[in-house]
C-alpha cells in the first residue's frame, strides 16, 4: 500500500463488507484469497464431507417413498440415511470391513 492511499482506497468501505458481490469479475478475484487460506483440498474435503452429511440425506428425503409398479399398496419408505465405512458381506449377518485396496 503506497502512503498517499488510505485503507478505504486500496480495500473499499469496510462497512460494505457484508454485502453481496454481484460481478462475476469481483467474484473471480476472491478465489486467490480463499484457496490461500482455505488450500484447494481443505475446499474439497470439506465439500464431500457436507456431501455426505447433508446433501445425501436431502436427496433422499426428496423420493423416500418407492412404490412397487403390480401393488401400488406396497411401498418403501427410506427414513434416515447413514454412510458408514465400506464392507462386504461375507454371508448371513457376516460383514468385514474394506479396502479399496482389498476389492477385486
Amino acid at each position: 500500500m503506497k502512503e498517499k492511499e488510505s485503507y478505504e482506497q486500496v480495500y473499499g468501505d469496510p462497512k460494505q463488507y457484508h454485502m453481496p458481490i454481484k460481478e462475476i469479475e469481483e467474484k473471480w478475484k476472491l478465489v486467490p484469497a480463499f484457496l490461500k487460506i482455505r488450500g484447494l483440498v481443505k475446499q474439497h474435503i470439506d465439500s464431500f464431507n457436507y456431501f455426505i452429511a447433508v446433501e445425501i440425506k436431502k436427496i433422499v428425503e426428496a423420493n423416500n417413498k418407492v412404490t412397487c409398479d403390480a401393488d401400488p399398496l406396497f411401498y418403501i419408505k427410506y427414513t434416515n440415511v447413514q454412510v458408514g465405512t465400506p464392507d462386504v458381506d461375507e454371508g448371513f449377518n457376516i460383514s468385514k470391513p474394506t479396502t479399496l485396496m482389498n476389492v477385486g
